[in-house]
């Protein structure tokens, strides 16, 4: 009995000291390093933008009309022809002094509508002449957008027909009173349109009159400058706000530690902020999450990353 109960005393005290040594293992063991997401901090161009619509016309637009009664005989023009002033558009019958006269154009340009008909008596509208080769863009912006533009303000046009090619205009005109609009059946009240024109240079190729386009006026722009975005930012305990960057843990070659660096805000998009701070420089592993991660930490990088 005595021999049984030395050997439970030693197998008891084998298994206290295995366990307090696996005790003292596992508090003292290092954590293993969160994987962080990082993308390099770069310089770029931010812009705020506001959205329209319009439609592509000309500047100069004539109409060439006349009420005289007379027989439209001959028509000598058709849509898309090129005239010069005082070229000859139709020829006119008098029957009662047996007399022709013809039509004349008052202005170059292009021919892009005839209202006249043969046989018929002239009586208004024959023909609209338009410079093709000088246009801008009438449209509309929403009330609410109003205040956020001015004239002289950039802006970029776009259209389906003429699919990723880009146009720079100039916003030229603001109207400034709200466009006549309707109730709708299943409203009450009306959401109010002020007219815009925006002039465009002499090079659109591919703009014709009449295409439906899509305005971004430029409201806002900063060039060259530091950004990222909003989730990346992180305030410290003092209040200022951080982001946190990966970068070489000085105490452990070829690990990485999470760093905070002070910056400030300034321009702001729908995605992103300009930051700004001394201790910023481009290349910079910035963690995109950082809010699982503390100064200090060890961390270790999403596969392709790099700092």
């Amino acid at each position: 009995m005595k021999k049984k109960g030395i050997i439970l005393c030693i197998v008891l005290g084998l298994a206290i000291v295995i366990g307090g040594g696996a005790y003292v293992y596992a508090g003292t063991k290092t954590p293993a390093a969160a994987t962080v997401k990082t993308s390099a901090l770069a310089k770029g161009n931010l812009q705020n933008s506001i959205s329209a619509t319009g439609i592509v016309e000309s500047n100069t637009k004539v109409k060439v009309s006349d009420s005289s009664g007379d027989t439209i005989e001959k028509i000598y023009v058709a849509v898309g022809d090129a005239v010069s002033n005082g070229d000859w558009l139709c020829q006119l019958y008098n029957k009662q002094t047996d007399t022709y006269t013809n039509v004349k154009a008052g202005n170059s340009g292009t021919i892009t509508a005839v209202s006249a008909v043969k046989g018929a008596m002239a009586s208004g509208e024959l023909f609209t002449i338009e410079d093709t080769s000088d246009l801008k863009v009438r449209g509309k912006v929403k009330e609410a957008n109003l205040n956020l533009i001015h004239v002289d303000m950039p802006v970029t046009i776009k259209s389906d027909a003429t699919g990723a090619a880009t146009f720079q205009g100039n916003l030229s005109k603001i109207a400034p009173t709200a466009m006549e609009t309707k109730l709708s059946a299943d409203s009450t009240t009306k959401n109010a349109e002020f007219e815009i024109e925006v002039d465009l240079p002499a090079d659109v190729s591919g703009l014709k009159i009449g295409m439906t386009t899509r305005l971004s006026i430029v409201s806002e722009e900063k060039n060259d400058v530091f950004s990222v975005p909003f989730e990346a930012l992180v305030t410290d305990d003092s209040g200022k706000t951080c982001i946190y960057i990966a970068q070489e843990n000085p105490d452990k070659a070829g690990t990485q530690m999470v760093a905070a660096i002070p910056v400030s805000l300034g321009m702001e998009t729908d995605s992103l902020v300009e930051i700004a701070g001394d201790q910023l420089t481009a290349g910079m592993a910035v963690i995109s999450q950082p809010q699982a991660v503390h100064p200090g930490d060890s961390v270790s990088l999403e596969e392709g990353a790099t700092v």
